[in-house]
């Protein structure tokens, strides 16, 4: 008969021998978090590391891996004050009303942010409040996280991007409307490098003559890769025009946001030609010169 023991939650020995070749190495990689040679003997693995980790653990419910992988994006979660200065961070959170669920799921993913002080992480909380983010959404967190990880002046020169125009054909820059809505609808859009906006943004309003304003309520597409997906998917589509293989008219959505099989049995496999394929996989490459892209 197999005897259904319920399983016994791991000695602190059995930690340590867990963790021991696991942060040798990784407390190598980051040695500012750490200095070396205050992880020689066990002490300081004992009275700070594994009570640290024990502690982000029991608090997310995550598995060991993910208390690893945690420390890997922000090493102050092994610092002996990380407890002391998340713990009124959440409790403002619960204050606001976030669920426990999103809390905890964030915190694991980006610990960085709870660490924050706690005068800067109350007056953001507040700002993302008065921004009319809803605290039961995971966009407020995620709204949160931007805010928190950006000074001001980055985030004025985010908005100036957005704001540019193309002196020629002067359709490009956003509204301060068209600008709240984008980071309402996808906060992320405003963790964006400045590059990376004004290449997105360019693609879709000078090549394809998108609006800003349809680009704003579809926020998604200013995080797709210009390189591995506009680019390719838009050259394909060109030389399927060309070959007057495709008559009707194709959505943005469509032929940027589906997956990237979906793409191909859309574009590709019908036609049932093979360079169809190879050529799609070599624009990537071709549209690139002297290390920038090549726009259409």
């Amino acid at each position: 008969m197999v005897s259904h023991k319920p399983k016994s939650k791991p000695s602190f020995k059995d930690t340590r021998i867990y963790l021991c070749p696991i942060l040798k190495s990784t407390i190598c990689q980051n040695s500012n978090s750490f200095k070396v040679e205050e992880f020689r003997g066990l002490s300081f693995l004992d009275n700070h590391i594994i009570p640290n980790f024990n502690y982000f653990k029991d608090l997310t419910g995550c598995d060991d891996n993910d208390v690893i992988v945690a420390y890997k994006r922000y090493p102050g979660v092994f610092q002996n004050n990380f407890p002391s200065f998340i713990t009124p961070n959440l409790s403002l959170l619960r204050e606001y009303g976030v669920l426990e669920s999103n809390i905890l799921s964030k915190l694991v993913d980006h610990p960085r942010v709870f660490a924050a002080s706690h005068e800067k992480f109350k007056r953001t909380l507040e700002e993302v409040k008065k921004l009319g983010f809803n605290p039961l959404r995971q966009n407020f967190l995620s709204a949160l996280k931007a805010l928190v990880q950006m000074s001001k002046s980055t985030w004025d020169g985010k908005v100036n991007v957005f704001k540019e125009r193309d002196n020629l054909r002067m359709e490009w820059g956003w509204s301060d409307e068209e600008i709240a809505l984008a980071f309402w609808k996808l906060p992320f859009c405003m963790m964006l490098s400045k590059c990376k906006i004004t290449a997105a943004v360019s693609f879709y309003v000078s090549t394809l003559g998108c609006k800003p304003s349809y680009i704003a309520n579809r926020q998604v597409l200013l995080g797709l890769s210009l390189n591995k997906r506009l680019i390719p998917r838009w050259s394909l589509f060109q030389v399927l025009l060309s070959r007057g293989l495709i008559e009707k008219e194709i959505s943005v959505r469509e032929l940027f946001e589906s997956r990237e099989k979906d793409f191909l049995e859309s574009f590709v496999t019908p036609y049932e030609d093979p360079q169809l394929l190879e050529l799609y996989k070599q624009e990537a490459e071709s549209f690139k010169i002297d290390g920038k892209t090549k726009q259409n």
